[in-house]
């Protein structure tokens, strides 16, 4: 039989009405390294599907992993500060009724089964914050007392952190929590109201704290005695006032940049308007 008339009938006998799906496994092993695609994801093909079925979330894996701490898996080595972003949540509240009895493959038990003072000692030795010298914890939606809680004691730990990222969390007050060695902290889309909330940060080179509710200037003269470079204030009211840039430089003379704006000379020479306000007594550098 000629190759094109072969074709042709094996063509027609895929597209006949009583042709059923054809199932092909798109791959036989995975790694565990994660590298390799994902077992038991089929290509779907048929008449009324000739484009194979799209992957949902049910088809994969990590499914029965949504509601895991990485520290509450049997076997894990990662650390906390190996994590780039981490998220602070409260499971269901049915989630211990069935949750740990999951098993892999291998019907072994995806979970460990600590209590007590065993399962708090893996948790704090696998979180490692102590050594975190990088830490982001970004749109935690703190609206449970368990995430707030829990993003307490986590910032309580952050004794080497020198990068840390906590933007749009809903924070009022962090004047309780002290960073030595943090250099960089951003706190932009929180609801601050005040500088006198921010935390102790001797060693700051780089802050921005924008888009809060902050009205005034008092407690900036608390950054005086650090090595504070940039500062990012926009965004809030205090921005917003006659003599703004004077002020800050002249609480921070050794700031350079404010606002992403290099200090200028005209940063150092008080506005006019400040200056009847300074005889009216209405204008007051702390």
């Amino acid at each position: 039989m000629a190759d094109v008339e072969r074709l042709s009938l094996q063509a027609d006998s895929v597209g006949s009405e009583d042709s059923r799906p054809t199932v092909s496994s798109s791959v036989a092993t995975v790694d565990p390294t994660g590298t390799n695609p994902l077992t038991n994801i089929y290509n779907i093909s048929s008449k009324s599907d000739p484009y194979g079925r799209r992957i949902k979330a049910s088809d994969l894996p990590t499914r029965k992993l949504q509601f895991s701490q990485w520290h509450e898996l049997r076997t894990t080595e990662v650390k906390g500060d190996q994590l780039k972003a981490p998220r602070i949540r409260a499971g269901p509240s049915d989630k211990h009724r069935q949750f740990y009895e999951l098993v892999d493959d291998d019907d072994s038990k995806i979970h460990h089964d600590l209590h007590g003072r065993q399962r708090t000692q893996l948790r704090d030795d696998l979180e490692n914050w102590e050594h975190a010298t990088l830490a982001s914890f970004t749109r935690q939606e703190l609206h449970h007392g368990y995430q707030k809680s829990n993003l307490s004691r986590v910032l309580g730990r952050l004794r080497k952190v020198v990068y840390l990222n906590l933007k749009d969390n809903e924070l009022l007050n962090l004047s309780s929590f002290s960073f030595p060695k943090c250099e960089y902290l951003n706190l932009d889309s929180n609801d601050m109201t005040s500088l006198k909330q921010l935390p102790s940060i001797p060693r700051i080179k780089h802050l921005t704290i924008q888009d809060n509710g902050v009205s005034t200037l008092d407690g900036l003269s608390s950054l005086r005695s650090t090595p504070l470079e940039e500062l990012y204030l926009s965004g809030n009211p205090v921005a917003f006032k006659i003599g703004y840039r004077y002020m800050v430089f002249s609480m921070l003379p050794n700031l350079r940049i404010l606002d992403g704006v290099l200090r200028q000379e005209e940063d150092l020479n008080m506005p006019e308007k400040c200056q009847s306000d300074l005889t009216e007594g209405r204008c007051t550098i702390s």
